[in-house]
């Protein structure tokens, strides 16, 4: 409504124009007089004619070469302009209508003196954000010589493309070690199969008191205690903090390096992801299962309303204790030890990681209380992060 009225005004001024020096000229008589009114008038009509130029009946279309991205590419659109009437227009403006989070203003190039009634440009989008982002609309914008006349219509293309995170090319077994630098064990935990002894050896130190074999003990005059079965934790449970950060896009970016890196290793891999949304990936393998994470990782936002912990506190009844969790956020708070501890005392064993640059002599401490617990806690810099994103290395 407020173009429509812009657009009255103008129109009507440019009439008030024509009215004023044709007045002029009557009056005053003359050859200066007439020689203004003459003047203005093909200019003015010029401009009577962008007024009443039928653009809507313009044909605009949007090719967009790719569909799918990873944050931080550019993207290559061209854009096609097909008039239904020849007109020689002295400049066109042409540009996306507002799409979220994309920085509209390098859409929008001002082409002079278009002769033809089909033309096309090319545009570039750098540095596209992660997510899913719709181009709904262009804005074709036309003026006169002197600015006197300025039409606006809208052409509706939708497009929609999907921007997934970026991530960092590494290996698994080389991301553990550098992970642990001495202070954590695999990420892959052992359990033991309590119900199934598979043979007897000699007590050592740290072996429970109810695991002694006393028969055998007794057998060979020394202590000796059940060796039970052992199997690897193969599935691996990747728990997302989803709570209002600064730090959300380089937890994302690790998150979907790290869950790359198991996957591509074998190992079966699910994400649990609870915001507004609650999104639960159960653990599998395979190139389908990681593009259906990373198609998640592209949409999710920071937008969780209650604390990491209690999410955590929420879940925890639906896992099972042969999972290896790791648990992926740029906070450590009271309550989020306190539940961890709780978690460790029933078997639920995992890996902290910790997305942050200075740690308080607080932060310090709860780490040290999780260790204590015999939860291993990994303080990944975001800094070296986003280095080795723009340098393209293959190593933390």
């Amino acid at each position: 409504m407020r173009k429509r009225t812009r657009f009255i005004r103008q129109v009507f001024g440019l009439f008030s124009l024509f009215v004023i020096l044709f007045s002029y000229a009557m009056f005053q008589g003359g050859f200066v007089s007439w020689f203004l009114f003459y003047s203005f008038l093909p200019f003015g009509l010029y401009s009577l004619a962008i007024a009443v130029y039928p653009f809507h009946r313009v044909i605009v279309r949007r090719v967009i070469h790719q569909r799918q991205f990873h944050a931080g590419d550019s993207l290559t659109a061209t854009v096609e302009v097909r008039f239904p009437i020849w007109f020689p227009f002295v400049a066109l403006t042409m540009e996306e209508a507002d799409v979220p989070l994309l920085k509209m203003e390098q859409t929008k190039v001002t082409i002079p003196f278009i002769w033809k009634r089909t033309f096309s440009y090319t545009y570039e989008l750098r540095e596209l954000p992660r997510g899913e982002h719709v181009f709904s609309a262009l804005r074709l914008t036309a003026t006169d010589f002197f600015g006197l006349i300025e039409k606006n219509s809208l052409h509706f293309a939708e497009e929609t493309i999907l921007v997934y995170p970026r991530y960092i090319d590494i290996m698994y077994r080389k991301a553990e070690q550098q992970f642990d630098q001495g202070m954590a064990a695999s990420l892959l935990q052992i359990h033991r199969d309590m119900t199934m002894a598979v043979g007897v050896r000699e007590y050592a130190p740290g072996d429970r008191f109810s695991w002694v074999h006393w028969k055998a003990s007794a057998r060979k005059q020394r202590l000796m205690t059940k060796e039970f079965e052992e199997r690897q934790r193969d599935d691996l449970i990747v728990v997302l903090d989803r709570t209002p950060t600064s730090l959300f896009e380089e937890i994302v970016t690790f998150v979907a390096s790290f869950l790359r890196a198991a996957i591509k290793q074998g190992v079966q891999t699910g994400l649990v992801s609870v915001g507004s949304d609650r999104t639960i990936f159960p653990a599998r393998n395979g190139e389908e299962h990681l593009q259906r994470l990373f198609y998640h990782l592209a949409k999710v936002a920071c937008d969780s309303h209650e604390p990491f912990a209690r999410v955590i506190s929420n879940e925890r009844a639906n896992w099972r204790a042969t999972v290896a969790f790791c648990y992926v956020t740029s906070y450590l708070q009271k309550e989020l030890v306190f539940t961890l501890g709780e978690m460790s005392a029933r078997r639920h064993e995992g890996t902290v990681f910790l997305i942050k640059d200075d740690l308080t002599k607080e932060e310090r401490n709860w780490m040290e209380a999780l260790r204590h617990k015999g939860i291993h806690v990994v303080v990944v810099s975001p800094r070296n992060i986003m280095t080795t994103l723009h340098k393209g290395r293959d190593e933390w």
